[in-house]
């Protein structure tokens, strides 16, 4: 089932969040949810399956409606905590716009360790490895590389 859909559906069935980012359930219930990834959710039955709902979207849909459905656009926490749900937390924006609600040096050591994975390997001697086997496979096991995303950013990077 889409996001869309399960967001609408929770909301339509009568889950609700506060302003504070509390969740009520169906009864009105007060709900405590998991921290999953970083992330308050809930549960709920959407045709005899069990789906995850998250807390931040509810507030983001009860908040801005269908706009938060746009392309592009991601649901933010403002203070950089994932876990407050609260109103004045939660907007909507770009990917970039959410990335900078995080401090700087939260963004810096996540920077470094996403480029540590394609600085461990040298560019130019995987590439002219590839070349000459043109497999994935062969050149992932030979240099031990356990991503095909890692080998392909290698690939095809320009040469800096």
């Amino acid at each position: 089932m889409v996001e869309v859909s399960k967001i609408k559906h929770a909301f339509d069935k009568g889950f609700n969040i506060d302003k504070e980012g509390n969740v009520t359930g169906i009864k009105g219930n007060r709900l405590k949810g998991s921290n999953d990834r970083g992330y308050i959710q809930f549960s709920m039955r959407i045709n005899d399956k069990r789906v995850n709902i998250f807390a931040h979207r509810l507030q983001a849909y009860k908040k801005f409606g269908e706009d938060m459905f746009k392309d592009g656009i991601v649901v933010r926490h403002l203070d950089g905590n994932s876990v407050n749900n609260s109103w004045d937390n939660i907007t909507i924006g770009t990917h970039s716009e959410n990335m900078l609600d995080m401090p700087k040096d939260v963004r810096i050591s996540k920077a470094l360790h996403a480029t540590s994975f394609v600085r461990k390997y040298d560019k130019e001697e995987v590439r002219s490895f590839y070349s000459e086997c043109k497999s994935y496979k062969k050149t992932m096991d030979h240099f031990n590389i356990t991503s095909k995303s890692t080998l392909h950013f290698i690939l095809k990077k320009p040469v800096s």
